[in-house]
């Protein structure tokens, strides 16, 4: 059963959410607000088991041995009501559907727990009447809103509640959740940091699949660095019509670049592959890979990519910028083999 000790990372959070249990001291609503897959949803759940739980230790909420923490972990209990979007949008409807509901008494329990994610996706109109329910509660409730996006929420309704806020995890504490929970072992580090902070954005592949799309990002990128420019343009048209899995492939060449990069300005932390690199399983391909090739190589491949991603990111020209970037790395890969500095 997940309970508080497996939060990773968001003590801030947990700190004041455990405070609150723990005193008796419950605001009646709250805005959790922070990236995608840092815990938000996880730490709501633990939350509203703790309001429900009917176990005899006060000072220790959710206590994880009731019935009543079992169902709100679930989403079972009848006292845990969460509210979801219907279709892409949270309508006034159903906000109206849960003012009525949050006039009727607890059924089993000694409050009702709303949950509603993301809050984002209600209109204004709709915020407007969550926001009529969260001035004037009708019963013993207590709302938690969670929002992925906090600008697209109204401030007065952001006033009403206490803001939690959930921070993007570091590597390290991603990195211990996929390896510990979720069977990714040594693509850990290589999955978190292609997370950046985020679970699910670092679960997006399988461990297997991790590897295979590292491998074949760097064989793309030694492609590239052996090519003249007709060849260089001739990779590239195999990319026009591949705009989303080009950036995956490019987040894969940064993350060998930059381990390249350490490696060849600090040959010493190859001795130390789990502490300096993220790809530390290929820590021996990459020592003597960094041997041959210049650091001007690499800070230049790595600019041309950043500065690429940052162009699709804002609806460039697919084929004008993979051609460019093609171009560049090709460019780069003639002096990928220069002096050791």
């Amino acid at each position: 059963m997940v309970n508080w000790d497996d939060i990773r990372g968001q003590a801030a959070a947990t700190r004041l959410l455990k405070g609150a249990l723990a005193s008796g001291r419950v605001a009646h609503a709250y805005l959790f607000t922070g990236p995608r897959g840092v815990g938000k949803t996880t730490v709501a759940r633990i939350f509203a088991a703790g309001l429900v739980c009917e176990g005899p230790d006060g000072s220790v909420r959710p206590c994880g041995r009731c019935g009543a923490c079992d169902d709100a972990l679930a989403f079972r209990h009848p006292d845990v009501v969460r509210l979801e979007p219907d279709g892409d949008v949270i309508r006034i409807e159903q906000i109206r559907a849960l003012k009525r509901r949050a006039g009727l008494k607890p059924s089993r329990g000694r409050r009702q727990v709303f949950l509603v994610e993301p809050a984002e996706a209600a209109g204004e109109a709709a915020q407007n009447a969550l926001l009529k329910v969260l001035e004037e509660p009708l019963g013993p409730s207590v709302f938690v809103l969670i929002a992925h996006q906090e600008t697209f929420l109204l401030p007065t309704v952001v006033s009403r509640c206490v803001h939690v806020r959930f921070q993007r995890l570091s590597r390290e504490a991603a990195a211990a959740i996929l390896r510990e929970r979720l069977g990714y072992g040594d693509a850990a580090e290589l999955a978190a940091a292609l997370g950046n902070g985020s679970i699910s954005q670092a679960t997006r592949f399988p461990p297997e699949d991790l590897r295979e799309r590292r491998s074949a990002a760097v064989a793309l990128l030694e492609r590239l660095w052996a090519s003249d420019p007709g060849a260089a343009l001739e990779e590239a048209r195999n990319w026009y019509e591949r705009r989303d899995e080009l950036m995956e492939t490019l987040e894969f060449v940064q993350l060998w670049l930059r381990d390249l990069l350490i490696c060849r300005t600090r040959p010493k932390s190859a001795a130390e592959p789990g502490r300096w690199l993220i790809n530390f399983d290929r820590a021996a391909d990459i020592s003597a890979r960094a041997e041959r090739v210049s650091g001007e190589a690499l800070f230049g491949s790595l600019s041309a990519i950043r500065e690429v991603r940052r162009q699709l990111d804002k609806n460039a020209n697919v084929r004008h910028a993979v051609d460019v970037l093609f171009l560049e790395l090709a460019a780069r890969g003639r002096k990928a083999a220069g002096p050791k500095e």
